[in-house]
This record gives C-alpha cells, structure tokens and sequence, in this order.
C-alpha cells in the first residue's frame, strides 16, 4: 500500500499554481494538478471492503404512533418513564429512549432539550416548543416541553402517577400525526408570526395552493410568497410541505392544555458550534510547551481522549457537551502541537505527540481512559495508547488516514480531495508554504470549495446537501485550527511522508475501526493493512464516507460510554 518515492512535480508549475491560490484561494485544484507530476505506479488496489452490518434498534410499534406521546425527563437528564406514542415517536423518528437518557441520533437535539429545560426553570413558563431535527430525511419534527405535574390526566394515562414526581422533573410531547386548528396563538407567539402570515400558514395547512390562498385572503400571489418565506424563515423550514407537517403534529396536542407559549421557539442546530464550544484549557508540558484542550460533558464521567483530524482542533459537533453528559462521559479533546492554540514542537514526530498525550492524560489525573480517533489522529492515537498502556481501555479509530504515501490510482481521478493528499504527501517539501498560503488567505468560499470537493462520493455529496450546518462547523472547525500557526498541520503531512513506523508494543486495549464503505481515500483493507492485524473489530458503514465521524458522531460516543 506504501508508494514508491517520485520524483518532485515541475518547480516552475508548482509555483504558479502556489501564487494563483494565493490571489484566490478556492483555485487550489490547479495546484492539485501541478502536484500530479510524473504518473503514479502500480496497480489500483482492490475494493474488497467487508461489509458488516450494525445494529439497527428496534424500532417501536408503528400503531403506537397515533397516540400522542410523552416522554418524563427528570432532574438530571435521564428518561423516567414513557407511554407506548413516546416510545414510538422518539424511536421512529429521533433516536434511543435509554433509561439513562434520551439519544438522540443528531446530537443538536440534545442541546435543544436542554435549552428548553432551562428555559423552564428560568422563566417558570408553562411550555416551550422545540423543534428537533430528524434522523433520516431531516425534516423537523416538533414538541411541547411542559413540567411534568402540568400534564393533563388525559395524558398521564401508563405513567407513574403526577403527584409522586419530585421537583424539575419536565414531560416531552410528541403529537400524534392528526389534525386540529387550535395552535394559532401558541403558534404566534413561540415563532413571531405575524397575523398576517398566520392567516397564510392556516390556509397552507388546510391543503390549499398559493393561489387559492391568495384568493381566499384577498391579496396577491406575491404578497403569500413574501409572507411564506417569512414563516419558513422564522420557523427554520424551507418547504412548504415541512410547514404543513409541523402544523400538524403542534396541531393533535394544542387543544391538550390551554396555556401560552414563551415568546420564542428552541430550534436544534449544528451551527455555531466554536461559540458555544466549553472554553478553551491549557497544559503545561514538562517542556514548557503548553497544549490546548476543551473539556466536554460530565467532570465526574468516564475519561475519554479524543484525537481529531490533520486540519482539526478541539471543537466537536454541536450538541457534544449535552449528550457526552447525558452519557456520563467526560471527553478531553486535546489540539496536537502547532494546532489550534497548542504550541508547536520542534522535533515533531508521533511518538513525541503521543508521549505530550500521555503527559497530559497523567497530569489531569484521568486513570483509565478510553481513546477515540478520526482520520490522520489514528497514528498519534495509537502511540498514545502505547504510552500509556494498561492505562486504556479501549481504542476506536473512524475512517482512519494510514501514514505514509499512497499509491495514486485510475479510481483517485474523480475524487479532487485524495488527489490532494496523495499529492501533497509525495511533494511534503512545500506543506509549509501551500499551509501558510492557507492560513493568510483563509476565506469561507475556499474552504467551501474545498470541502466540496472532498466530499466526492455521492454519499458526502447528499450528507452535506441534508446538513447544511456542518458547512458551518467545517468552517469554523479549520479556521480555529490555523488560528495562531500552521505549523502543526505541516509538520503531521512531513511526519505522515515518512511513513514513521508505529512501536505499538505497550499496546494492550482492544483496536476497534470504523469505516465508511464509499470512502475514497482509504478501503477498510488499506486500514487493517496498515495495523498489521490488530485491529480487534472493524464495522463498516454503507452508504457512508469521509463524514462518517459527524454523521455517526452519537453512535461514536454511545459506544464509548458501552459498559
């Protein structure tokens, strides 16, 4: 799987193409293809990924599903209790319902419901609605969060008795999918319709088109247009038939308590996730270098070390600090040496990265802790791991970037992201110009671009179509870790062309990888390859590729937190 040095790409070529992306960044293709140089050797490697199935939970009793649902949260996160339509609404649409939580399969929805609790708690309102984003086509899906002990008897029925629920214990409602019109006030008031746009949305909901609506209110078709878009954009929708559902479903459980809503609606989001990130920690190292991190989820909880990509930092997905507490885990996100607000190492290597890991795992007194690694992490992972021995519990590796130069093949020639890498590693004598370049002219179309680009396999294609915040969290997520330097970035693609080899003998926990079956830049093969046999279990995603870490990010720390 390791090529065989070339020979450097065209000096004159290269350098044109270094001063066109610098005078327009998002024209970095053409310095992919000046770093093509000589042909590749060798032939293509095989597309023998094994594919193993997941586990897929158990989905509820769709006849459930007409009942109105309610779920019981109480004071510390965890789901009390349920009847049948909660079960059923959560699990068809949403994710787990553990007796230790809600989990969610967008972890933004964690976020959403704990925002909503706490609004509660503030305001001492009677309800609040959350809109949550859904697992499979994203539609969103809506629901009244009310103190427990206001739950109308009509909906206590299954459910341990109100009177016996301690203090801050909230009930979640999910409407069952039937029709009522009795929302409009609770409507206006939680989204800042106008009566205007109420009218159009009432009209809309009743099944009529733009322009019998505009006949029946007596004004233009123009004048609906304007007024819808305002209601998509003050509801976070973008389609009418995504209206009419959310109509429906707040509809079956508006006439269940006559109370007013607060004066804005909660809404599950992927962006912003830098902002509302923990605040930024640091380590000195024995060196005297100081190493960043971010602390997420429960101070008291299972210690994980998360190690994230090459272009990476210590932001994780939004939502992560709701769920890992959720969870009960406690994830330290370290930024490597020269990423983000680390300093840089001089003699940067793996096993001086990983021993700053285990430094730091030992001076915050973690003991045993579990590892999770995405893309080019897996290598400093993996020495960390070593470090520390019997210290860890167990590793997982997702969509894993081996080190070393890869052979370019027939198949990397639609796919302008591992052109990249292939390229780059072959020519890591300019890593510190082309990242520098980067660095001085970051911008969010180039990074769009590129991006884009990466997200080559039709899979990464329709991910990011679907989910349009994790652009937001992309960008912020790389732009966080140029912020200072560029040199750690630089210094892991010099490292990576070495093709250092991996002393793993420490290594005692178990390896688990996770992979995304239409990856493009690596096959599973190429990654057990890379292991020499170690890895202990390996999963494969359909349908799934370079993002397979946000996409499953729940999954990931619902497997950490497995017992």
């Amino acid at each position: 799987m390791t090529a065989t040095p070339q020979g450097k790409a065209n000096i004159s070529l290269v350098v044109e193409a270094l001063y066109a992306v610098a005078a327009e960044p998002d024209r970095w293709d053409q310095l992919v293809e000046a770093l093509g140089g000589a042909s590749a050797d060798g032939a293509a490697q095989a597309d023998g990924a094994a594919r193993i199935a997941g586990t897929v939970p158990e989905r509820a009793d769709p006849a459930a599903a007409t009942q109105a649902g309610v779920v019981l949260i109480g004071p510390s996160g965890g789901a009390i209790a349920w009847n049948a339509g909660g079960a059923a609404a959560f699990q068809q649409r949403l994710g787990l319902v553990e007796a230790r939580g809600l989990r969610f399969f967008n972890p933004a929805n964690h976020e959403a419901l704990d925002a909503a609790r706490r609004r509660l708690r503030e305001t001492a309102g009677g309800q609040v609605i959350v809109k949550f984003t859904q697992a499979d086509d994203e539609a969103p899906h809506f629901a009244y969060v009310i103190p427990a002990r206001a739950l109308p008897t009509a909906l206590a029925a299954d459910l341990p008795p109100l009177g016996e629920l301690g203090e801050g214990v909230v009930a979640v409602l999910f409407p069952a999918v039937e029709t009522t019109d009795r929302l409009w006030a609770t409507m206006r008031d939680s989204f800042g319709l106008t009566p205007a746009e109420t009218r159009v949305a009432a009209r809309l909901k009743d099944g009529l088109t733009l322009k019998e609506a505009a006949d029946d209110l007596a004004i233009s078709v123009n004048t609906v247009r304007n007024q819808l878009r305002a209601v998509f954009d003050k509801m976070g929708l973008n389609r009418q038939s995504k209206l009419v559902r959310a109509l429906t479903q707040l509809g079956s459980l508006s006439d269940a308590f006559g109370q007013e809503a607060p004066a804005a609606a909660i809404s599950a989001t992927e962006r912003g996730a830098l902002a509302t990130a923990p605040p930024i920690r640091f380590f000195q190292l024995s060196d005297g270098r100081r190493l960043a991190w971010r602390d997420y989820g429960d101070p008291q909880g299972r210690p994980v070390l998360v190690f994230h990509q090459g272009l990476g930092c210590s932001v994780l997905p939004r939502g992560s600090d709701v769920l890992a507490r959720d969870l009960g885990l406690r994830l330290i996100a370290p930024e490597r040496p020269g990423a983000g607000r680390s300093d840089p190492r001089s003699n940067f290597s793996v096993q001086g990265v990983g021993r700053d890991m285990a430094e730091l795992a030992g001076g915050l007194g973690l003991g045993r802790v579990r590892i999770a690694a995405f893309m080019s992490g897996a290598a400093f992972a993996l020495m960390a791991a070593a470090e520390l021995g019997a210290g860890v519990d167990r590793v997982l590796l997702a969509s894993v970037r081996p080190s070393g130069q890869m052979v370019e093949t027939e198949h990397d020639a639609g796919h302008p992201g591992v052109l990249f890498r292939r390229r780059i590693l072959r020519n890591a004598w300019l890593a510190d110009t082309l990242f520098a370049l980067m660095r001085m002219q970051l911008n969010r179309r180039g990074i769009e671009r590129f991006v884009r680009a990466a997200a080559s396999a039709p899979s990464d294609a329709a991910y990011l179509a679907a989910h349009p915040g994790v652009m937001d969290f992309i960008v912020d997520y790389i732009g966080e870790s140029l912020a200072v330097t560029h040199r750690g970035i630089a210094d892991e693609v010099r490292c990576a062309a070495r093709s250092p080899d991996l002393d793993l003998s420490g290594l005692s926990a178990p390896i688990s990888v996770w992979h995304g079956a239409d990856d493009a830049m690596t096959s599973v093969d190429q990654v057990k390859a890379w292991l020499g046999g170690r890895a202990a279990e390996t999963r494969v995603f359909a349908g799934t590729g370079h993002f397979l870490p946000h996409k499953h990010w729940p999954e990931v720390l619902g497997w950490l937190a497995e017992e």
